[in-house]
């Protein structure tokens, strides 16, 4: 094989070469493009439960509130009790478990959304503490405070140090705090310690009349697990919390994530290598078709003494060459597509039960979202795939057109010509 006769080769006849580095720059960049897609859909579906360092959410459902009057939970919320959140944090692979009050607040002609938090970990909505616009978020020993959402304050005109009233109880505002900073999963309009937010709830006729509800208990799990047991520790908690369970992970956003994500995801490999293919196919087109009009070069290369094997090597360096200029501009295309999915941005919808709302309020139908970027990357494992299938075609391709050649007998070229 002489290198210097392949790039003369490929340089002699400028078309051939330019049609089969497209074929197969075209068919590289559809492939890792769809892949570096649907990867970035997939991170981005992550972002909800990642911005508050949790892996699952869990919840039961519960009954509608018998009327919607003071304290109430709404009815993708039920109690968990004290045994049930040791049981869950005592399940293999959970590292670290927030208990949370989700409830509903009818005051005044208003409702007020309220979220009591457990400042003891640094999971679930704790993480809003680095959202904090004003005065300070909650911390241990806190009682009969609150944080305001941004815009609940503003709407309503509170300032630090004025006190509110959550269910008849008040409340000295310390702190407003950028609610989207998690997620929009379990937003509320007002943060209180979980000791707190369970006196109200405990204290609520509406929510005693409607469920079991005992000291301690909570309605809401963040949960951090173990990366590599997140879907058992799933599966155990929703078996733990039985029927009625709620569970949140990162997978339940494909349902919400519309049509254009699940074509992509579930079928994105089906088509790039479809997309492969045929730039392998093509690439066996051009390199076969050109053999007819290199007869007499291969008759010459054969009468000056080019063995079988020699000429073999000779057009397989020819093909590996072609696809390889291929796979390197397929790459680039791949880099420059992905740097322009990573300029745009994608909107993660919210399940209702992760921040319900009423439906007759206003907005209360209205469902929540995020906008993330679309953190498309190329993935090592994808990029040493195409390496593979292209030398592979541009193998075979090289052996089919030596086989061809070494049919091609010098004196039938020249009588004939």
């Amino acid at each position: 094989m002489k290198l210097w006769l392949i790039a003369t080769e490929l340089a002699r006849r400028p078309r051939r070469t330019l049609t089969g580095v497209i074929s197969v720059a075209l068919g590289v960049a559809i492939f890792l493009g769809l892949q570096a897609y649907g990867a970035g859909y997939r991170a981005a579906a992550r972002e909800p439960l990642s911005l508050i360092g949790s892996d699952v959410v869990a919840q039961r459902q519960g009954d509608r509130p018998a009327s919607f009057e003071n304290v109430v939970f709404p009815h993708s919320t039920s109690p968990v009790h004290v045994e049930e959140v040791e049981r869950v944090r005592a399940v293999p692979g959970v590292e670290a478990v927030a208990a949370a009050m989700f409830f509903w607040s009818f005051q005044d002609e208003e409702l007020l959304v309220g979220l009591g938090i457990d400042t003891t970990t640094d999971v679930g909505p704790n993480k809003l503490a680095a959202g904090v616009t004003q005065g300070r978020f909650l911390t241990p020993g806190d009682h009969d405070v609150a944080v305001l959402d941004n815009s609940y304050a503003e709407q309503h005109k509170i300032t630090l140090g004025d006190r509110i009233s959550v269910a008849g109880s008040p409340f000295e505002v310390i702190g407003t705090v950028d609610t989207s900073r998690a997620g929009q999963v379990a937003n509320a309009n007002v943060y209180l310690p979980l000791a707190d937010s369970q006196r109200l709830v405990e204290a609520s006729p509406g929510v005693r009349s409607v469920h079991d509800i005992r000291p301690g208990d909570v309605n809401v799990l963040f949960v951090r697990a173990n990366p590599a047991r997140g879907p058992a520790v799933a599966d155990d908690i929703k078996a733990l919390l039985g029927s009625e369970a709620i569970v949140t992970t990162p997978q339940s956003f494909d349902q919400v994530l519309g049509p254009s994500f699940v074509i992509i995801d579930r079928f994105g490999l089906i088509i790039g290598f479809v997309a492969l293919l045929l730039a392998a196919a093509s690439l066996l087109r051009v390199v076969l078709s050109t053999l007819r009009q290199r007869r007499r070069d291969i008759a010459v290369l054969r009468a000056v003494g080019w063995t079988r094997s020699s000429l073999r090597a000779q057009l397989v360096g020819e093909s590996v060459a072609l696809t390889f200029v291929g796979l390197a501009s397929g790459l680039l295309l791949s880099l420059i597509t992905v740097w322009l999915l990573s300029q745009t941005s994608v909107s993660i919808p919210i399940p209702w039960e992760l921040s319900p709302t009423p439906h007759f309020v206003a907005n209360g139908a209205k469902q929540l979202a995020i906008d993330v970027p679309l953190r498309s990357t190329l993935e090592l494992l994808s990029i040493g795939l195409v390496l593979a299938i292209g030398l592979l075609a541009a193998v075979t391709a090289g052996l089919a057109a030596s086989r061809r050649a070494a049919r091609i007998k010098p004196s039938e070229v020249w009588r004939v010509d």
